[in-house]
């Protein structure tokens, strides 16, 4: 598992991990916003709700992204390389799901008006999680920059041979 262990630190008062999230809720929303991506831009026609919030124009770029983000945020969970390229691709794709999913929610509201207050809420409130995960990766990128400041166990040969003395 691509994983880093930090110990407590300035600001921190336990130990923590640094790594890919994979909470059932991420995964989840980065997988419907692929899901959602690839069967807007497959049918015939936008459903009623996208064509009247979404203008023409945007609609394809805004398919686009959501195929975009949900292939980069999931490629970024399970990527097997560097811990630190995989929280920049988690983050690439968190930011990005923020974008698309702000972008509906504030169509939503600007559109709908009140009767639309609950679904731009909810879509709002998966914007700001996508960002809120997308600050915790960034504090975790500077941690891993400066392991020095973050108290990170690390492996010491021990040169010292135990001896065992009798008891006094």
């Amino acid at each position: 598992m691509n994983r880093f262990l930090v110990g407590a630190g300035p600001g921190r008062d336990r130990p923590g991990r640094i790594g890919p999230a994979r909470h059932p809720f991420e995964v989840m929303a980065l997988a419907s916003a692929l899901l959602c991506g690839i069967v807007l831009a497959v049918i015939e026609g936008s459903p009623p709700s996208v064509s009247a919030v979404i203008p023409g124009d945007l609609e394809p770029l805004w398919e686009f992204g959501l195929v975009a983000v949900g292939i980069v945020g999931l490629l970024g969970l399970g990527w097997p390389g560097r811990l630190g390229t995989a929280l920049g691709v988690e983050l690439g794709g968190l930011v990005g799901l923020g974008a698309v999913t702000g972008m509906y929610a504030i169509a939503l509201a600007v559109t709908v008006g009140t009767p639309g207050i609950v679904a731009a809420s909810f879509t709002a409130a998966v914007a700001v999680a996508a960002w809120w995960r997308g600050v915790q990766i960034i504090r975790d990128l500077g941690r891993l920059a400066r392991p020095d400041q973050a108290d990170v166990p690390v492996d010491v040969p021990v040169l010292v041979e135990l001896v065992e003395r009798d008891p006094p």
